[in-house]
């Protein structure tokens, strides 16, 4: 085994369309609730599709933080879960600022309405402005927990939040942080539905990933966030670690802005170097947690990728798609993801995918389509793909 530093996960944070927190989405997975409904954020009548993944109204009152309920919702949400995350691994303020601490935010839309609003502002503030960029989150949120070390905003479309815990995970191996903050966020705003209908990659009915008649994804919103640590700093102040971030790696299609390669050579050379990268082999693998948007090519693409690593085992190990239940949440999806399957080492549990009816030739593994699934998980990879090519993969381990 190499002598780098191991990577923990000691927090997690989530607001999803099930709610806010972590466990409000594994109560919803576990049971294979369909959290898809209409968006009433704004007029959806000149749109095809006008349902989504919404985090209920109710759960946008959030805990009292200078300057939050002033911002861009998305960046709510991503607040909202960075502070569960931090309490979750037992951190305080004065712990993060007394750390050699990084943060590391992905997203795909960014702060969308505030952008949105400033468009129609003739007399646009500078702060108004600043709000609207990009890079503001990890300077709001990093500003807002006394994080003084690395701060970097990841937008790699729908890979983002993988993308970002590779990222974070480097920092920490190299010295560079000891802890790190690693979110992703987005929100679903008239500007952000308007462009991804242009794409005609959303279905105006079930979100069906892996069968036969699947049409298309449904987008949502939301945020998730873990803590990462190296063992070192971890074990020193005592915290509790029952994963590590073994492995991860990054690469792109360099084929089509939407499709991917129907070979799947990146999605495969994606997950073999993670694994290599794990110092794990593939037949110890016991669950995957897929992209699966239910995409015709993109679910296709992916089974084959899986079968061509793991090969006979692809057979042997519960696979699933989230996305079947809360949709596709942009730039918090795979770091959402990332965190279920993490759940799933933990509890032994493996959530369903859902709205499966016809089984398809070109996808026949086992996707958990007739419930939970009790499965003992050792070692779990989360996959995620995204526009422009992008495939980011993060294998976790049990710790022994």
């Amino acid at each position: 085994m190499s002598s780098r530093p191991r990577v923990l996960i000691t927090g997690t944070g989530a607001v999803t369309p099930f709610g806010t927190g972590v466990d409000a989405l594994w109560e919803g997975l576990v049971a294979g609730r369909d959290a898809i409904k209409p968006i009433e954020r704004f007029d959806t009548t000149d749109y095809r599709v006008k349902s989504g993944g919404v985090v209920p109204e109710t759960d946008f009152d959030f805990p009292e933080d200078p300057g939050i309920g002033e911002m861009d919702l998305g960046l709510q949400f991503c607040a909202r879960a960075v502070r569960e995350a931090i309490e979750s691994a037992n951190l305080t303020h004065d712990d993060l600022a007394a750390s050699n601490a990084a943060i590391a935010i992905s997203t795909n839309f960014g702060n969308a309405q505030a952008y949105q609003n400033a468009l129609h502002d003739t007399h646009l503030e500078p702060e108004a402005l600043r709000r609207s960029l990009l890079g503001f989150a990890p300077a709001f949120l990093g500003d807002l927990w006394g994080i003084a070390g690395p701060r970097a905003m990841i937008s790699l479309s729908c890979a983002s939040g993988n993308a970002a815990l590779a990222y974070a995970a480097e920092l920490l191996r190299h010295g560079r942080a000891d802890v790190a903050v690693v979110g992703g966020y987005d929100v679903i705003s008239e500007f952000a539905w308007s462009g991804l209908i242009a794409l005609r990659t959303m279905t105006t009915g079930k979100i069906t990933p892996f069968d036969r008649n699947r049409s298309g994804t449904i987008f949502g919103e939301g945020a998730g966030v873990m803590i990462l640590e190296t063992e070192a700093h971890a074990n020193a102040r005592g915290a509790e670690a029952r994963v590590e971030l073994a492995g991860h790696h990054t690469n792109n299609n360099a084929f089509h802005l939407t499709a991917p390669d129907k070979q799947g050579a990146a999605i495969v050379r994606a997950i073999k170097r993670a694994l290599e990268d794990a110092e794990c082999r593939p037949e110890s693998i016991d669950h995957v947690n897929t992209h699966g948007t239910a995409t015709k090519y993109n679910d296709m693409t992916e089974t084959a990728a899986i079968k061509t690593v793991l090969g006979p085992r692809a057979y042997d190990i519960p696979i699933n798609s989230i996305k079947s239940m809360i949709g596709h949440l942009m730039g918090a999806a795979s770091i959402v993801e990332t965190i279920a399957a993490a759940k799933t080492i933990e509890t032994g549990t493996v959530p369903p995918t859902i709205n499966f009816e016809t089984p398809d030739p070109d996808c026949d593994l086992d996707y958990c389509t007739s419930g939970a699934r009790t499965h003992d998980v050792r070692c779990a990879i989360s996959n995620s793909s995204g526009l422009g090519g992008c495939n980011s993969v993060v294998v976790l381990r049990r710790r022994p």
